[in-house]
């Protein structure tokens, strides 16, 4: 008989997927972290990371814009965001939320390196194609 796990122990599983990149395990054990303790934002950031993995980035902004409501000082969350919107190419939302979260940490070295990304594509998406 299996005891019953706590949030913790599942997202300990969900991070050793993460780095197999199994994404889908991971996923699934984040889930379970979640229905047991659905106000920890670390579990939605970590899902979240895990969406952007499978390339399914709607559901991984989902999970970032949760883990923000959750905790607006987690900067890992805005960085989590601004990619997969990046991703989506919604520039003008991605830099939003960079601008969002450089307003609670100005020198956000992740974010400022999105920040970087999101110019480029920008100007690339608006290049002529010759």
């Amino acid at each position: 008989m299996t005891s019953a796990k706590t949030p913790e122990e599942y997202k300990e599983l969900g991070n050793k997927a993460f780095v197999e990149k199994d994404y889908e395990t991971a996923i699934g054990h984040y889930t379970k972290a979640i229905q047991l303790d659905p106000k920890n934002h670390v579990f939605f950031s970590n899902r979240s990371a895990s969406y952007a993995g499978l390339e399914q980035y709607e559901k991984a902004v989902e999970d970032a814009k949760e883990c923000i409501r959750l905790d607006p000082q987690f900067m890992k969350g805005y960085y989590r965001l601004a990619t997969a919107q990046l991703e989506l190419e919604d520039y003008d939302k991605a830099m939003a939320t960079i601008k969002q979260g450089l307003a609670l940490d100005a020198n956000n070295s992740q974010l400022l390196k999105v920040m970087r990304s999101i110019k480029q594509a920008k100007k690339a998406s608006s290049q002529p194609v010759t």
